[in-house]
Formats: structure tokens, sequence, C-alpha cells
């Protein structure tokens, strides 16, 4: 859960004492200090019972980019004017169906205060005001995560590994009746041996080999577009035990926590509670694959962008990334999974629309 509040502190420069020509890094550092103890004190949280003090609390100057919404302004001299803080209180609680809070938190000259309330995958923005103080939340859903991908199953082929063996089968039979029909019961030991041999021969081309059936060019880009689409599905649950039951099922092995904890911290813009990307769209746009010697197993080469929505103080935009990486497909009994993950590159992109996203794959 969080909860975050947009503050203009030219209403506090009086109460403040704050320079009027603007702010330098010791206001600076004042100001930040004084808000988040006005954060913590300002407002009391009826429902669900938490003391403010629970709750970990960040504070930062910012300003708004159209592009990429807001961001730390790192000026060393911000006009007074100019001065937003961005205050964030973050509970490591998930699954909150409702929120009531009492906010009383207002600077001498300012008539409102932009309030957002994070929590379950679900944003709500409320203005308080001196008349209006109390926020109340509920969810309408509850939190939903989208339909699993299909991803195709393992085939697997039958061979016979020692099939050229008939010919030598059947060289030893006709060693042993020529050595028979020349030599009589004289030689009847070296007969035996070669009927022997020829009966092992034909014993080994009756084994039988099951392996796995290479994936086709569109099975193997389904295949890695199936795992990659429900691993970032994961993280639309909250709770983490419902984030690793579903990766479960796309990672096999020791990979699954690595994996869980990358993904995390590339999602989550700043600490624990913090705002959390939502991953929307995967676009695979290149996929190669070549056999691991001596296993079933694949590695495949893959270039792949995300586009995923953030919101933060009441502002929702868009994040593009790309990444390529050599993914190792194992395949267990008959479910294709990730058994490692070795990342090659990764970087920011512009904004790509879903059109855009879904003509390059």
């Amino acid at each position: 859960m969080r909860i975050e509040a947009l503050v203009e502190i030219a209403a506090f420069r009086e109460s403040w004492k704050l320079p009027e020509a603007g702010l330098d890094g010791i206001s600076q550092g004042v100001a930040l200090s004084l808000a988040r103890e006005a954060m913590v004190a300002g407002f009391d949280l009826v429902k669900p019972k938490l003391t403010n003090e629970e709750g970990d609390l960040d504070a930062k100057f910012i300003v708004f980019d159209a592009e990429k919404g807001f961001l730390e302004d790192k000026r060393e001299l911000i006009p007074i004017e100019e001065a937003v803080i961005g205050l964030s209180l973050s509970f490591d609680r998930s699954l909150i169906e409702a929120i009531e809070l009492d906010w009383r938190w207002l600077g001498p000259r300012q008539d409102r205060v932009a309030i957002e309330i994070v929590s379950s995958g679900e944003t709500a923005g409320r203005f308080v005001t001196l008349e209006q103080p109390r926020v109340i939340w509920k969810s309408e859903s509850g939190p939903k995560a989208t339909p699993e991908t299909p991803v195709p199953s393992v085939k697997r082929v039958t061979t016979f590994p020692f099939q050229k063996m008939n010919v030598a089968a059947a060289v030893f039979f006709m060693i042993g009746i020529t050595v028979l029909l020349r030599t009589g019961k004289k030689n009847s030991a070296r007969v035996a041996v070669f009927f022997l041999a020829g009966v092992a021969m034909l014993f080994l081309v009756r084994l039988e080999r099951e392996s796995v059936k290479p994936p086709a060019r569109e099975e193997l880009e389904d295949t890695a577009y199936g795992l990659l689409k429900n691993i970032y599905r994961a993280f639309e649950f909250t709770q983490e035990s419902a984030i690793y039951d579903a990766l479960e099922k796309s990672i096999e092995g020791d990979l699954l926590e690595r994996v869980y904890l990358e993904i995390r911290e590339s999602l989550e813009l700043e600490s624990k509670g913090g705002p959390r990307v939502r991953v929307y769209e995967v676009a695979l746009r290149e996929c190669t694959s070549a056999n691991v010697a001596g296993s079933d197993d694949f590695w495949s080469e893959a270039e792949w962008i995300t586009i995923g929505e953030v919101t933060h103080w009441g502002h929702t935009h868009e994040r593009t990334n790309k990444y390529e990486a050599r993914l190792r497909l194992t395949p267990v009994e008959d479910v294709w999974k990730l058994g490692d993950f070795e990342l090659l590159s990764e970087e920011r992109e512009q904004k790509v629309s879903r059109n855009k996203a879904a003509s390059n794959e």
C-alpha cells in the first residue's frame, strides 16, 4: 500500500522560514525535513489500523516532464514558486480492500492537496480540502491478472539409434553359415560366436530411444514468447507467494529465485512498496536456437521489448525497455520451462505504441 502527496512549497514559505528568492541546497534540505515531519503527523489512518511510523517515507523535489512523468528536480537553486515536493509513504501490506484516512496537513495559503492511494494494483487520486479532509477508497474488483499465454507442449520422437546394425547382423549370420558349410562341426565354436554376435546385433537394432523433437522456428518463437509473457504476468500479483507460484510454471530449478529478484528490481522504480511498472505488452523481435550438446535443452538468443505503465503522484506514463538475452529452454515432462538465463543487454527506449510493438514481432 502506498500513499502519495504533492506539496507546493510556496504555501509554507513563511511558516517554514524559507528564502523568498529560491531554495538552495541548504534550504532544500530544511524543506524536505519539515515535509517529512508534516507528512507523518499530517494524517490519521482510520482503516487499516496502521501508524504512520510503520511506513517507509520517501521525499524529494520533483519536476514534471511531459514524456517521462515526474522526475527528481536536481537544480541547485529552485524558485520558490516552482518548488514541489513529492512524498510517498509505503507500507509493506498488500490485498487491502479499503482505506480511510483523515488529512490535516494544509499550508496557510493552500486550499487543497493532491493525494494518491495505491493498493492491490489499483490507483485512486483524490483532492483533500479543509472542508473535506476524509479520503475513502474501496477496491472495486480486487487484484486481477491477465490470462496465461499458452506455451507449445514438448514434442518427442522415437528413434532406433542402432538400426544400421541390421547389416552387421546379416554379415555375422552369413559368415557363420559359410564356416558351417565349409568345415562342418569342426569349427562349431567359431560358428556359435558368429551366430551369437548376429543375435546381439538384432537385439541392439530393436532398442528404442525417445528424444525431444527440435521445435520449428514458429514453435520456438511461440515458446519463448509464451514463457516471457507469463513471467512478466506473474508480477501482476502483489503477494510474494502468488508471484512465486506463477513463476514456477515457467521457470525450472534454482533460476526461479534469481529471476524473481532481478525482474522485481527492474519493475520497482524505488524501494520495496514504491511504484511498480505493470507490463501489459511483450513483443518478441528475434529468436534463434541451437541445441545444447548432450541434452534435449535448447539455447535461444532472443530480443524483445516490454511496454508497461507506471503511476506516480497522479500521473500515468509508459515505460518501454528492450532486452537481449540467451534463454535455455528445458523440457520438464511435457512442458517447456526456462532453465537458464543470460542477459546480454538492456536499454530504455522511447515511447512505443502497442501497434508499433506488434508490427515488430
